[in-house]
């Protein structure tokens, strides 16, 4: 059944995370298949799960009103988490009358509460503030790339590429960008520059945070765009995310722009330094991956 034009099918899956009973530092959540990429959990799940269950922390411990907002993310990948069971710990790093500092510690499966404990698989360090509350210093600055955005109806055409429905997560995602003559996405701009326009085939708004957690890890990867059939051959595995918010995405907001950049793929390891913008140019949050690059083993008569 398709979402309404009111519902988030992302807003429902991260806030179904629930307290444990007799544990109030520890939530308890089932991750669905949907939100895998090649194998396993898509990062960016992982983070907005993470911090929907930081808000729920924050709420419980020191009220609704004090830090609504979150203002930055750094999430460490230590290993894969497939679909199933987690379990996710919040413990307050820091509190002032501007910020507020959770670590939190994702675990594979709700077995650890009861057994040998796990180690974490995802690790994150949140600070929380109110951005409508926000004052200091502010300075103009031209921006480096100076060329627009290119027009979505115009300059760009819909991504037919096999990779856009390879996997459940990028196949929730409708993946709209300039072609270059030579085939390949989002080269408009050169080098290892790329640019994509995303919205969600189901309809729903990109209307929060969360949904800019989760799309920070989905931009078109620069190395994994250079060549063609890239992913028939390579896997990426991300080692770190780091996350700004800038502001909250309009109510009503269907599209955003990612830009996303990589200044060196090198001995199968890359930066990707990312803005994802509104469509009037806002910037509405800005990020900083390192990832890894590993060759798929052959199997006879596998598919991708």
């Amino acid at each position: 059944m398709e979402a309404g034009p009111s519902s988030s099918p992302l807003l429902e899956a991260v806030s179904a995370v629930s307290q444990d009973e007799g544990h109030p530092h520890r939530f308890l959540a089932s991750i669905s298949q949907e939100w895998t990429t090649q194998h396993s959990v898509l990062g960016g799940f992982l983070q907005a799960l993470m911090l929907s269950a930081a808000k729920k922390f924050i709420v419980s411990e020191l009220g609704d009103e004090r830090f609504p907002d979150p203002v930055h993310a750094f999430v460490q990948f230590l290993s894969m988490v497939p679909p199933g069971p987690v379990s996710i710990t919040c413990k307050l790093l820091r509190v002032s009358s501007r910020q507020c500092v959770v670590n939190v510690e994702l675990v594979r499966s709700h077995a650890a509460l009861w057994k040998k404990p796990e180690l974490p698989a995802t690790v994150g360090i949140f600070t929380y503030g109110d951005l409508s509350k926000e004052s200091g210093l502010s300075q103009a600055s031209d921006p480096a790339l100076r060329i627009p955005a290119p027009p979505r109806e115009t300059e760009c055409v819909t991504i037919d590429d096999p990779v856009v429905d390879a996997t459940p997560v990028t196949r929730k995602l409708h993946w709209v960008a300039p072609r270059s003559a030579n085939g390949l996405w989002g080269h408009r701009l050169g080098g290892h520059h790329r640019e994509v326009w995303l919205s969600f085939r189901d309809g729903s708004k990109i209307s929060d945070f969360l949904h800019l957690a989760l799309l920070s890890d989905t931009p078109l990867q620069p190395a994994a765009t250079h060549q063609p059939g890239f992913y028939n051959r390579y896997a990426l595995s991300t080692l770190c995310i780091s996350v700004e918010f800038k502001r909250r995405p309009d109510p009503s907001t269907q599209w955003v722009m990612i830009r996303s950049n990589s200044h060196m793929v090198s001995n199968g390891r890359y930066d990707v330094n990312l803005q994802i913008l509104a469509e009037n140019g806002d910037i509405l949050a800005l990020s900083n991956h390192v990832l890894y690059i590993s060759e798929l083993r052959s199997q006879k008569g596998s598919k991708m």
